[in-house]
C-alpha cells in the first residue's frame, strides 16, 4: 500500500528576503525567496521553516548541516550543487533544475520531486515516504542508501545505478530504466513490469528463447 506523501505546510504570511542576506543567520521562517541568481555560495547550519524559493538560480552551491521543514522550491537550478547533512521535511521540488547535484548523509523524509535530476547522486542517504513523479533520473546514482516507501512513478531511470541498497518492495515498472546498473545479489524483491524482467534476465546473461 502507497504512503501518503505529506505537501509543505504553510500557515502565516511571507516576507521577501534575498539568500545572499540570510548567510549569517541560523533560522529562516515565512520567507519567500524570488529570482534570485547567486554563485558559489555557501550555506552551513541554517533552518529553513515554511518557506518558498522561486527562480533561485544557485549552481555549485554548498548546503552543509542546513535542515528544510515545509519548504517549496520551484523554478529553481541548483545544478551540480552539493547537500551534506541536510534535512529534508515535508518539501517539495517542481520543475527544478537538479543536474548533477549531490546529496550526501542526508534525510528526506515525505519529500516529492517533479524535475530534472540527470547524473545527480544520492549516496549515504535516509528515504522515508519520498516520490519521485516523472522525472529526468538518466545516469543517476543511489549508492548505500535506506529506502521506506520510496516511490518512482513514470520516470526516465536510464543507466541508472543502485548500490548496496534494500530494494525489496520497490517498484520500477512504470519506468524506463534501461541499462540499470544493480548488483545481481540485491534484486530480491524488486517489482518490475514483463518486458523490464527480460531486459535485465539478459544483463544476467540469462537466454530467454520463443
Amino acid at each position: 500500500m502507497k504512503e501518503l506523501i505529506t505537501k509543505p505546510i504553510f500557515e502565516e504570511e511571507m516576507n521577501s528576503l534575498k539568500l545572499a542576506n540570510i548567510l549569517n543567520t541560523d533560522k529562516i521562517n515565512n520567507s519567500l525567496f524570488n529570482e534570485e541568481e547567486l554563485i558559489d555560495i555557501k550555506i552551513n547550519a541554517l533552518e529553513f521553516n515554511e518557506c518558498k524559493l522561486n527562480k533561485i538560480t544557485a549552481s555549485n552551491a554548498k548546503f552543509f548541516n542546513v535542515s528544510f521543514a515545509d519548504v517549496e522550491f520551484s523554478n529553481c537550478d541548483f545544478s551540480n550543487s552539493t547537500f551534506d547533512l541536510c534535512l529534508f521535511i515535508r518539501c517539495s521540488f517542481n520543475n527544478c533544475k537538479l543536474t548533477g547535484i549531490n546529496v550526501i548523509n542526508s534525510s528526506l523524509i515525505n519529500v516529492s520531486f517533479n524535475s530534472s535530476l540527470k547524473y545527480s547522486n544520492f549516496a549515504e542517504c535516509k528515504f522515508k515516504r519520498v516520490l519521485f513523479k516523472e522525472c529526468l533520473l538518466d545516469e543517476g546514482r543511489f549508492l548505500e542508501s535506506n529506502f521506506s516507501f520510496l516511490y518512482f512513478e513514470k520516470c526516465s531511470m536510464i543507466r541508472i545505478e543502485i548500490s548496496n541498497c534494500n530494494l525489496k518492495g520497490l517498484d520500477l515498472s512504470s519506468d524506463d530504466i534501461d541499462g540499470i546498473k544493480v548488483n545481481p545479489f540485491e534484486l530480491k524483491g524488486l517489482i518490475v513490469n514483463s518486458y523490464q524482467a527480460t531486459l535485465i534476465a539478459r544483463m544476467l546473461g540469462i537466454v530467454i528463447e520463443g
